[in-house]
């Protein structure tokens, strides 16, 4: 059986050990994890990213994974499970980030013209594709370049370095062969099998050292069709990384935050490795709801340093909000994934 699964009752519990732990009984100070609660959690969050989104667009000209392709993805799931979303302004992000890639269709055709390189076109396709985007020129054109830059060794490489959003070759790497799965057309799909052989063996044997390097390692092997039992015995590592208070954090010598927190969950539920039921799943949703502020939003503080002038985005944490916002997105996506599917709004 392999994990291909896009977002995949036992009930585990583990101790802390050496300062990590799995899981263990709800505390009296430990917010309840209900369907109601993760609701009301995010009933100020859908409302504030998308709002955030839209100011973005008025004040950039840029695609940005920020605030366009994490944003995106993040609305799609809330619509999954029966979250109100606004459709028009999820559209207008869409219609946003396609028209800047069309306006650089020629430099995109010549394998240039991708501001973050094959990062940023992996996750403008994922974007598109959760919106439900049709394939068309555009798609094309970045399915393509994606194809360009393609290393032998079956990576794809990160070319700047703001991290944790964007300092990672497994980032790369995962997000552009999703990116090729939902655009390459049925013409490619011989070329499509010829790479993730390739893709699979540089994801097996390199060597991750971030929660980032570690989540997106692991949603690659997902999308690659990695065995489930390797999927699983890699996953179980990053489990192991969960920490006393429920969260994971970016690297060792951080605390723990949404955004690893969040990142980790997904990909440990889309991999296969947990179920929102399990308890370590639910004790990172504990932590959270915690953590959660009471405008819907959670604090990232940022660690990259700023290449381009400060503007406000109608985001909260002022000049951490632009990683604040990927820390709420992922911690979004992995508190629905607690909540049974229903039908779109």
């Amino acid at each position: 059986m392999r994990a291909g699964h896009f977002w995949t009752m036992t009930v585990t519990m583990a101790w802390a050990i050496g300062g990590l732990a799995v899981s263990g009984p709800v505390g009296a100070d430990e917010p309840r994890l209900t369907p109601v609660a993760v609701q009301n959690a995010l009933a100020k969050t859908i409302p504030l990213l998308q709002l955030s989104g839209a100011a973005y667009r008025e004040q950039r000209e840029c695609f940005s994974c920020h605030h366009q392709g994490l944003v995106a993805v993040t609305v799609a799931r809330a619509r999954h499970f029966g979250v109100a979303v606004d459709r028009k302004q999820a559209r207008d992000q869409s219609k946003f980030a396609h028209a800047y890639f069309k306006g650089r269709e020629k430099r995109i055709r010549a394998g240039e013209g991708v501001p973050g390189g094959a990062y940023n076109g992996g996750y403008a396709l994922w974007g598109l594709h959760a919106d439900g985007w049709t394939p068309d020129s555009v798609t094309r054109d970045l399915v393509k370049y994606l194809k360009t830059k393609h290393r032998h060794d079956g990576s794809w490489r990160i070319r700047t370095h703001r991290p944790p959003l964007e300092d990672s070759h497994f980032t790369a790497t995962a997000l552009s062969l999703r990116g090729l799965q939902l655009y390459a057309g049925p013409d490619e799909a011989k070329d499509l099998g010829e790479r993730i052989p390739r893709v699979r063996a540089w994801l097996l044997k390199a060597k991750a050292k971030t929660n980032e390097d570690r989540a997106f390692r692991l949603l690659g092997l997902a999308w690659a069709g990695v065995e489930i039992g390797e999927v699983r015995k890699i996953g179980k590592k990053l489990v192991k990384r969960q920490r006393t208070d429920g969260g994971w954090s970016q690297i060792k010598d951080l605390e723990s935050d949404s955004y690893a927190t969040g990142q980790a969950l997904v990909a440990l539920k889309t991999a296969g490795v947990l179920k929102s039921s399990d308890a370590a799943y639910q004790r990172g949703c504990r932590f959270l709801l915690k953590t959660q502020n009471p405008d819907g939003s959670w604090l990232v503080r940022s660690r990259s340093k700023p290449f381009q002038t400060y503007f406000e985005s109608k985001f909260p944490h002022g000049k951490s909000q632009f990683i604040s916002i990927c820390g709420t997105c992922w911690a979004t996506m992995a508190l629905l994934e607690t909540l049974p599917a229903s039908k779109a709004r």
